[in-house]
């Protein structure tokens, strides 16, 4: 007679998932206990909502501000957030949370795109604390010793410090946005305004101090250590260990740098009137020449925003080459102002070139270049979009809300460098020409576009993917540039003489058009674009697989994770054994 196999009781079942969180909150408590009692850390230092003696408004406001993270798109409550102020307190705190096995999240910026930099019901390890900094010689070379808490405002200004131990005004290849941390951005790659001239971040990054798996403290280098090295140069950030510390190669500010934007099809001051695939091929050619003529263009990118889509009598054949979104290149161009203009009647013979900043040694700012990152209200005018909120923007100066939180999401693609096919380019303008979009968007603080990013240029003219795969992980050097399909909405806006809409909050007329601006984000990332490849880790979107991140480097970044995540572990018998774990895991980490 066959065995019975006894059916689960709901009620027990719910019992059992009860008695689990049961057990994992016990952990957490104990896990508070033993960094106060065993390690010293101060109430200040443990965030969390668990109940203790002090239950005030000023204790809970805390742990929400710190709770917050930059895509408020997410809205997660880590159990405990742990305030680190230096390497041994990181280490102490990852070594009691396995202890007690709880699960982990780090978090130096906050700027993940998907939020995999914190979560709910886990321990938060803040490294925003860790601001140890110095600067040493050698050689020729200024190596930057840079704590994981530094954000790009904090750090650009402390790098470019006159006089400084008679070093001179340095800086990195930092990135656009000001409050991103050092951190992520490194292990992403980095991208940023520097990248033509001096590659991405990672190319700079010399040596690191990493927290392991197993909660020990190992230095990395070019000489030990250097396959972890290899990884931490743009593969990904979190999954190879928890880094405390940064040494990046920096290099002397030149004498004076210009920022400089030109404008098309839109009703700013000095826009140009032109088809956008006439004005995307402008832009390819001149990152693609890597002459004497370009040389001082070090970085730059092309802002194109998204319309809605035209109607059916204006799509003939060919109609994609007619069609006009308003659009924006960024630029940062070292050397004269005359020698600017020069180039900008070479490449771009009908725009209107303007110079928005000039940077020298004295004064290099820390404001950073946002606005190539990101639309948001400031920019409305520049724009050109009418109505009320812009109206609003008249009289005094707007606080740019370039790098405040906000919710949003993006995805990516690259373009190879053999460049966008014709059929690519016409499928990129259409996915930018889409009945998802409505004109009604922006002026509620809702904008989509994409942003195109210059890899190419001086610093990888003569690079190939065999070199470059010696050197970084990061597996896009020989590409042209990157694709970033953005999506943002603000839902804090003040409307002159209409609204506020952060007092409206769930009845904020933005949401009638959230939904579908988000559709066009997952519509675009499934485009074929021929020309185009994988997908830029720092530009997360979790629906793409890992592997697509990081292409041909994707085996070997595994084999690097498991090798530095060991332990060994001495078994009830007296045997020891060497496991692997996998602790620091997200959905985009290598595994």
């Amino acid at each position: 007679m066959p065995k019975q196999i006894s059916k689960p009781i709901p009620e027990y079942q719910l019992d059992e998932a009860q008695k689990r969180i049961d057990r994992y909150w016990r952990a957490t408590q104990g896990f508070i206990l033993a960094l106060e009692s065993k390690h010293g850390f101060s109430a200040k230092q443990l965030l969390t909502l668990l109940p203790t003696g002090d239950t005030s408004m000023e204790r809970f406001r805390e742990y929400q501000a710190k709770a917050l993270i930059f895509n408020t798109r997410f809205q997660f409550s880590p159990s405990v957030i742990v305030m680190c102020n230096n390497t041994d307190d990181v280490m102490r705190a990852y070594q009691e949370a396995i202890e007690f096995n709880l699960p982990i999240r780090v978090r130096s910026g906050g700027h993940d795109h998907e939020g995999e930099c914190s979560g709910t019901d886990v321990v938060l390890l803040d490294l925003s604390g860790l601001k140890d900094f110095s600067i040493e010689k050698k050689g020729d070379d200024y190596i930057a010793h840079i704590g994981s808490g530094y954000r790009f405002y904090q750090l650009v200004p402390k790098l470019a410090e006159s006089g400084y131990k008679d070093i001179p005004p340095l800086t990195i290849p930092h990135g656009t946005c000001a409050t991103v941390g050092l951190a992520g951005y490194i292990q992403g790659g980095g991208w940023g305004p520097w990248t033509r001239a001096k590659g991405m971040c990672c190319e700079s990054l010399v040596g690191a101090t990493v927290i392991l798996q197993d909660g020990s403290r190992v230095e990395v280098s070019e000489t030990e250590n250097e396959d972890l090295l290899w990884a931490l140069r743009g593969g990904g950030a979190l999954s190879y260990g928890i880094v405390t510390e940064f040494r990046v190669k920096a290099f002397e500010l030149p004498e004076e740098i210009h920022r400089f934007e030109i404008n098309w099809n839109n009703e700013a001051v000095g826009s140009t009137d032109l088809a956008t695939w006439q004005l995307l091929s402008q832009w390819e050619n001149a990152i693609n020449d890597t002459g004497k003529d370009t040389e001082n263009l070090v970085g730059t990118n092309l802002k194109i925003n998204a319309v809605p889509d035209v109607s059916e009598c204006e799509k003939s054949s060919g109609y994609e080459k007619t069609l006009k979104h308003p659009s924006t290149m960024y630029g940062y161009w070292q050397g004269s102002e005359k020698a600017l203009i020069q180039f900008a009647k070479q490449y771009f013979p009908a725009a209107k070139v303007q110079v928005t900043g000039t940077d020298t040694k004295q004064n290099y700012s820390e404001a950073l270049m946002s606005d190539w990152s990101r639309n948001s209200v400031a920019n409305l005018k520049k724009l050109g979009l009418k109505g009320t909120l812009a109206a609003s923007l008249d009289g005094e100066p707007f606080t740019p809300d370039f790098d405040a939180p906000a919710p949003h999401k993006i995805t990516s693609k690259l373009v190879r460098e053999s460049g966008l096919t014709e059929q690519g380019k016409l499928a990129l303008l259409r996915s930018l020409t889409s009945p998802l979009l409505f004109a009604q968007n922006a002026p509620l603080g809702l904008f989509s576009y994409v942003t195109l990013g210059a890899i190419s240029g001086k610093f990888y003219a003569n690079d190939t993917c065999d070199d470059a795969k010696k050197r970084v992980a990061f597996p896009y050097t020989t590409a042209q540039y990157t694709i970033q399909y953005q999506t943002w909405w603000n839902t804090e806006l003040k409307y002159d003489g209409s609204y506020d809409s952060k007092r409206l909050g769930q009845a904020n007329p933005v949401y009638r058009y959230v939904n579908r601006a988000l559709d066009w984000i997952e519509v675009s990332r499934d485009t074929t674009i021929e020309g185009a490849y994988g997908a830029f880790i720092s530009f997360k979107d979790a629906s793409i697989p890992t592997k697509t991140y990081f292409q041909e480097n994707y085996e070997k970044l595994i084999e690097i994770k498991e090798e530095y995540s060991g332990f060994t572990v001495k078994l009830d018998c007296g045997k020891e054994v060497y496991v692997n774990f996998n602790r620091l895991r997200t959905r985009k980490t290598i595994i």
